[in-house]
Parts: structure tokens; C-alpha cells; sequence
């Protein structure tokens, strides 16, 4: 693994600056992942967090404001056992500490910097909604749905009511189609997966507290036409991976209780209506386990690997093995050009960053890359298809949605076919927002990283930011 303390060559080191400080505030923990060796974890007062390897870790536990960089360079040679220069010690805290914002200076001396922007796959027009201070007693007093022998009785109880729910809808599926489709099952299966939204994000914050880890408020916002929900579990970084991994899945694990209630339901009613709602809250839990945004799935693959940032390990993946590919072609075809390209080897070189996570690990990471390509080519499919004929046909949806809206007060005409005019033009609406809203956070994303320093990205590691690092919801 390249060496998180190397100097980038030619930097402007100013050895005689203040002893550096940490901002107050900062914590140092370790972190359980899927490295091969220990890795720590650096939270700011914020809500950010980044992952350190030893040698940074070590050099940030040093940062007190009252070594200067050649007294933390004696005591943290002394620490890696191998000799560390002034120099060295003041380009890493310029080149690779100070852009992350953890150190007091004399124009910010005791604020962090705002959040930066987190991947353009996530959650738009986020707005709090429940506060953590309302959340807290709720999740606190459901915290015991996660106590051993209560999660194994309601598991095999809700396997149980989707068996019976299936066999009952099987006959309904094989003769479907959508002209019989009833209408009411559509609103009735959209309406039930939106208010469930709360419970699934109390399954996160039970989790949490189950744990003794805190969380922040409950929010919702946009993702695509979907409304989505989320709750801020920042703090659950510092709890091993297996239970990171149990907060990742309890919003799945709340919102499938529902399948009890709803099987039921159609037991005692005869009706096949909470059946459908069944399948709609089926589809809307997988959709949310989907690898392509961060929501539950993304969080619950990183902690199953324990391989955090999964988004841009992809990507270090994907430029390894293409950079490897054109070397080898160079070879072979005796390009010199090509096969000692500056740019390609350091990207093949980035492999040894890989290598810190086990096989199984780097295996899981192949998988997810794989799906991860495949739903987005097929999301950018969806999207240049159906995108430009949306477009040229909202303005007529928009002045058919405002008759079938007036004539639906009026009571004029067929209502089931207003209602289904007014839906579409909504999932229209939602979908022009949510593509518009990715838009922006992409150009943003791009920008803010075309304008970072050399020298700075593999380590430390931001484990997503003030969202990407808490932020674990749902879309429904």
C-alpha cells in the first residue's frame, strides 16, 4: 500500500509555522472494516467523518497546539519506528489535514467547515421533519424489538405472512393484466408504502439506540419521483461492523412487520387488497436494497465488507483494471506510448490500496461493481429514453392534468380516469425534479473535485460526509 505519510514531491512546507491544534471538538476512534489492518475513524463536530490508517492517525493524536512539527516528527518516529522528518510532517498537515478542515486556525479557530457535497445518487431537497429530541423516546421504547429472541420470533413470523400472502396472490398474478388491474389497489399499495416510511426510519433509530449509539432527526426529502425518508445515524461508525449492519437492515426489518399486519388483514377480510399492498411493500423494500443509491443496500454491502466509500472504490476499481488492460495492450502491441503511460501506471498502481481488504472483501467489491455498472447503465438507458419525449410532452400532460383536475370537481366525466391523469402528471413532476435535482449535484460534485489538491484522496478517506456517513433511508 503506497504510504499514507509520503511527502508529494516538490511541496511548499513552512516549518516555521504555530504548533498545529485540532479543532475542538474532534474525535479519534478505532474503526472495524475489512482492512488488514487497523483503521481509525476521525469524526468532526459536523457530522463528517473520515478513515485514517495508523501513521495519520498517529500523526493526528500528536496535533495538541503545543508540538511543533519537528517535535511531532521525533515522538511520531518514535511511535512507526523508523525516522520521520520536520518536513515531511508539515507537508502532510498541509497537503492532506488541513484541506479536510480538523485544524483551528487563526480566521476559524473554533467552527469546521459546512458539509461538502455527497454523491449525486442520493437524496434531494432534504428537510427535517421530526426531531431528534421528539425521535428519541420513541426509538428508545422500540429499542426491544432487536433483543435476540423477539428479532428470530418476528423474522420467522413475517416469512411465515409472506408465504401465506403469496400462495393467496399467485391465482390473482397468473390471470393479471393491466386492463383488469383495479385502480384502487394502485392508490391503496401507494398510499400504504409512503406512510410506513416513519416506522421503516424508526427501525433505524431503534437499532441505533439498541446499541447505544445516538441519532439525529428524521428527514424526508426527493429521490428520483419517489418521496424518500432518511434518519441521521452518524454516530452508528464507532459500533462494530455486524451491528452497523443490523442499523443498515432495520428499516427493512420495521417495514416488513407491515406484511403482518396486512396478511392478516386478508385473512380475516377475504379481500385481496391488503395482498397487493403486500407486493407493492416487497417491491419498495428491494427497490430500496438497489446498490446503485445510498440508501439501506449500500450501507448494509459496506458493513457486510467491511469496505467503506463503495461508490469510489468502484471507481478506483473499474480505472485499475481498465489501466491495467491498456498497459498490457501497450505491451503487447509494443506501443511505447501506451504501455509507459505516467497516467496508467498510476492508475494501475492504485490495486495495492485494493489489496489491504481481504479476497472475500475484494470479491464482495467485484460483485457490487457489477451490479453497480449494470443498474447504471440501465438507469442512463431509462433516463436518455424516456427523458427527451417527457420533456416535449409536459406542457400538454400539465394543461391535460388541469382540465382532468377541474373536471373532476365539477363532476364531469369519468373520475378513474382523471385520478389516473392526475397520478401520472405527479410521477412526472417528481421524476423532472429528481433528474434535475441529481443535475446539480453532479456538475457540484464534479466541480469541487476538479479543484482538489493533488496528493490528497486515498488516505484519509471520507466515509461520506455529513449525509453520505448517517444518512440511511429509504425511498418508497
Amino acid at each position: 500500500m503506497t504510504d499514507p505519510l509520503a511527502a508529494p514531491a516538490g511541496a511548499a512546507v513552512a516549518l516555521d509555522a504555530p504548533a498545529p491544534r485540532l479543532l475542538p471538538g474532534v474525535r479519534l476512534t478505532e474503526l472495524d472494516s475489512g482492512a488488514s489492518q487497523q483503521m481509525y475513524l476521525l469524526r468532526l463536530p459536523n457530522g463528517r467523518h473520515f478513515q485514517l490508517a495508523g501513521p495519520l492517525y498517529h500523526l493526528v493524536s500528536l496535533l495538541d497546539g503545543q508540538r511543533t512539527p519537528a517535535a511531532i516528527a521525533v515522538e511520531l518516529g518514535a511511535r512507526l519506528g523508523r525516522p520521520i522528518t520536520a518536513e515531511e510532517v508539515a507537508t502532510i498537515i498541509d497537503r492532506k489535514l488541513a484541506p479536510l478542515g480538523i485544524l483551528a486556525t487563526a480566521d476559524a479557530p473554533e467552527r469546521p467547515p459546512a458539509p461538502t457535497v455527497d454523491s449525486a445518487l442520493g437524496v434531494v431537497a432534504r428537510l427535517p421533519v421530526v426531531p431528534a429530541r421528539v425521535l428519541e423516546p420513541v426509538a428508545e421504547a422500540l429499542k426491544w424489538l432487536y433483543a435476540p429472541p423477539v428479532a428470530l420470533g418476528l423474522v420467522l413470523a413475517i416469512v411465515l405472512a409472506h408465504v401465506y400472502s403469496y400462495q393467496q396472490l399467485a391465482p390473482l398474478l397468473a390471470t393479471l393484466s393491466p386492463i383488469n388491474f383495479p385502480l384502487v389497489a394502485v392508490l391503496a399499495a401507494m398510499v400504504c408504502v409512503q406512510l410506513v416510511l416513519p416506522w421503516h426510519e424508526l427501525g433505524h433509530a431503534a437499532a441505533a439506540r439498541y446499541f447505544g449509539a445516538r441519532h439525529g432527526p428524521m428527514s424526508i426529502g426527493l429521490l428520483g419521483p419517489m418521496l424518500a425518508a432518511m434518519v441521521e445515524v452518524t454516530d452508528v461508525w464507532h459500533l462494530t461492523r455486524r451491528q452497523r449492519l443490523v442499523v443498515d437492515l432495520g428499516g427493512v426489518y420495521f417495514q416488513s412487520m407491515s406484511v403482518l399486519v396486512l396478511a392478516a388483514m386478508a385473512a380475516a377480510t377475504g379481500s385481496a387488497l391488503p395482498l397487493w399492498v403486500v407486493l407493492a411493500m416487497d417491491v419498495s423494500m428491494l427497490m430500496n436494497l438497489n446498490p446503485l443509491f445510498k440508501l439501506d443496500g449500500y450501507w448494509a454491502v459496506s458493513d457486510a465488507t467491511g469496505i467503506t466509500n463503495l461508490h469510489q472504490r468502484v471507481g478506483q476499481q473499474l480505472s485499475t483494471l481498465t489501466a491495467s488492460a491498456l498497459l498490457r495492450l501497450g505491451r503487447l502491441l509494443r506501443i511505447a506510448a501506451l504501455a509507459e503511460h505516467p497516467v496508467l501506471h498510476f492508475l494501475a498502481a492504485q490495486e495495492n490500496q485494493l489489496r489491504a481488504y481481504g479476497a472475500s472483501a475484494r470479491v464482495a467489491l467485484a460483485l457490487f461493481a457489477t451490479l453497480f455498472v449494470l443498474s447504471l447503465l440501465y438507469f442512463l438507458l431509462l433516463t436518455f429514453v424516456l427523458l427527451p419525449a417527457l420533456v416535449l410532452s409536459y406542457p400538454l400532460l400539465a394543461v391535460a392534468a388541469w382540465n382532468s383536475a377541474r373536471a373532476l370537481l365539477e363532476g364531469i366525466g369519468e373520475p378513474t380516469t382523471h385520478i389516473l391523469l392526475l397520478v401520472q402528471f405527479g410521477f412526472a413532476t417528481l421524476l423532472l425534479i429528481g433528474l434535475a435535482g441529481m443535475a446539480v449535484r453532479l456538475v457540484r460534485a464534479w466541480r469541487v473535485r476538479g479543484t482538489s489538491r493533488s496528493g490528497f484522496g486515498a488516505w484519509p478517506g471520507d466515509l461520506g460526509g455529513f449525509h453520505g456517513a448517517g444518512w440511511r433511508g429509504t425511498g418508497g
